[in-house]
């Protein structure tokens, strides 16, 4: 009623804005009431005495596996306004919740990745030990038999044993093998005049001692020495083996 007359269209505008939001604030009230006692009508006290007790024990109801990731992250978004760390020798945590209640705890930096994928160091020890009498196949059996793991607590294949080999620069058993003398069944062959089949049929029946550092079919062999082969004879119903004589000291003297 004190508005200036000149300005009165302008305040009954206004004043009939104002009573239109009035009217729908009013509205939107009485609609929020109803729907939420629509929900109360939808669960039985027993349902409610549930809900409640559930959400006064948040640990059964975070660690129930019928509880999905997502869910988690909701219940999480739900309890806490932010969280905020401070590094220094330790890191500080202190966490804000949406009640306004706060806490706060020390925790030991993590590690670098590079440090948590390191394999330990007893582990590399005994795959270095292992190596000098099997396979990388080998060892990984080996490995597992024992009770060893990886970093990640898996068990160990070839392929890991590779790279864990590669990685700290272990010799390989065929580098161990190599330095040890052995041959390969061409250069044994070449030595002894014949083929690296005759080579391979010898070791299988014993004349030869094989040593293994791959697959099944990939072997090095000890040398003969300084020998003279006598080839043996097949035959259909009686053959004989080839026999290895060594060479007296003399007679290499004299050759």
């Amino acid at each position: 009623m004190s508005v200036d007359p000149t300005n009165r269209l302008v305040a009954d505008t206004l004043e009939a804005d104002w009573n239109d939001r009035l009217r729908v604030l009013d509205g939107l009230q009485q609609e929020n009431e109803r729907l939420q006692n629509a929900d109360h009508k939808l669960l039985s006290s027993d349902a409610r005495t549930k809900i409640q007790s559930l959400a006064e024990d948040f640990p059964r109801v975070w660690n129930d596996q019928r509880v999905v990731p997502l869910e988690r992250k909701r219940m999480v978004a739900l309890l806490i306004e932010d969280v905020t760390l401070v590094k220094s020798e330790r890191v500080a945590i202190h966490v804000r919740f949406r009640g306004g209640r706060t806490t706060s705890l020390e925790i030991d930096k993590p590690k670098p990745i590079a440090l948590i994928r390191k394999t330990r160091p007893e582990v590399v020890a005994k795959i270095d030990e292992l190596l000098e009498t099997g396979s990388d196949r080998q060892v990984a059996e080996q490995l597992n038999a024992l009770g060893y793991t990886n970093w990640k607590g898996e068990t160990f294949t070839h392929k890991k044993v590779y790279l864990v080999r590669a990685a700290y620069r272990l010799k390989s058993r065929f580098e161990r093998l190599r330095e040890r003398g052995m041959l390969t069944a061409n250069e044994l062959a070449a030595q002894l005049g014949v083929c690296p089949t005759s080579i391979h049929l010898w070791a299988r029946r014993g004349l030869l001692r094989q040593h293994r550092y791959g697959n099944l079919h990939r072997c090095l062999y000890e040398p003969v020495g300084d020998v003279v082969l006598v080839k043996g004879q097949g035959g259909r119903y009686s053959s004989t083996q080839p026999t290895f004589i060594a060479v007296p000291p003399t007679a290499q003297g004299a050759i």
